[in-house]
């Protein structure tokens, strides 16, 4: 029995050794996101053309438009949208840290996002391969920090199914799609109608009640702001000093459609610019069926309105 325990205990340390070695192989990094892994391999491959990149979910990918904001700013900022549709923090953070950014870049624009809950994609590949320890041990201190023990725990378990997932090694990389060199990463939803069922759902919902996207404004004017989750500030610290190493200037975005946060922490972060464009009083014009698509995004038009005002901002900002 003793010797058999051994035998088992010998095979699960040789399984690890060797999940953990294909885990370090740039090849099977992203292989549970074939979005963003086509969207790195284009940026590989012209990254000498941008100095600027972008990082976030859906509300930076389908509302950034990143070729407008190229001739908004006179050529000043010349970004490449790597921002994918159901990205949270953690996996944002992940497609940064896998990234190789080229020397041209002098400017990040960094969604301030939450992390994703874990009744979405749970074991999933989608959700399994960006769990490493640095994704691990952010989220361990997040979950904690909310007395979420069971999440925290999950967090751990991801991070150890993510080494002995050895389907990755089955991974095929698609034709690359439009949406990685379509004026420059980004993507309106208008495009995608047709081809994604689930771009087709929310906007099947938003119809049946356009009158939602006025509750949803008043419902966020009258809800208190929240402060962000200290070991979330506190990656956000990490990754401007990153930045600051690089000789990057960092702006952490709250586009239009997220939670409005009381951001007197965020705000303490040396050498970052905040851009905060969450406010449903401010920027009533983002919240009306002229420019939403669905209750979570702008449309094509709307795009075109927070990419102007984007550019606004940083035009004043950057000489």
């Amino acid at each position: 029995m003793k010797k058999f325990i051994i035998k088992i205990a010998c095979w699960l340390l040789f399984l690890f050794l060797v999940g953990y070695g294909l885990a370090s192989v740039k090849k099977y990094k992203l292989y549970g996101e074939y979005f963003i892994r086509q969207k790195v391999n284009y940026y590989d491959k012209h990254g000498a053309g941008y100095n600027a990149l972008v990082f976030g979910s859906s509300r930076m990918y389908r509302q950034l438009n990143t070729g407008l904001l190229d001739s908004a700013t006179t050529g000043k900022i010349r970004a490449y949208n790597m921002a994918s549709g159901g990205t949270f923090f953690s996996e944002s953070m992940y497609e940064y840290r896998h990234t190789s950014i080229h020397k041209n870049v002098k400017y990040l624009f960094f969604e301030i996002q939450d992390v994703q809950p874990f009744d979405i994609n749970a074991y999933t590949e989608k959700f399994l391969y960006c769990h490493d320890i640095p994704t691990v041990n952010f989220e361990i201190k997040y979950f904690t920090r909310n007395n979420d023990w069971n999440s925290s725990f999950l967090s751990v378990s991801h991070g150890f199914a993510n080494i002995f997932y050895f389907k990755k090694l089955g991974q095929r990389d698609k034709t690359v799609n439009e949406f990685t060199n379509y004026n420059n990463g980004y993507f309106p939803l208008e495009k995608d109608y047709k081809n994604l069922l689930s771009v087709q759902k929310q906007r099947s919902i938003y119809l049946k009640d356009t009158t939602q996207i006025y509750k949803n404004r008043i419902h966020a004017e009258n809800t208190p702001k929240k402060k962000l989750n200290p070991a979330l500030v506190s990656e956000l610290r990490l990754l401007a000093e990153d930045c600051q190493k690089k000789g990057i200037k960092l702006f952490l975005v709250l586009p239009p459609f997220s939670t409005p946060a009381d951001l007197s922490e965020v705000k303490t972060i040396p050498d970052t610019r905040i851009l905060d464009f969450s406010s449903r009083k401010a920027f009533s014009e983002f919240y009306t069926n002229r420019n939403a698509y669905d209750n979570g995004h702008l449309n094509r038009r709307g795009a075109v309105l927070f990419t102007q005002k984007l550019a606004d901002s940083l035009n004043q900002i950057i000489r």
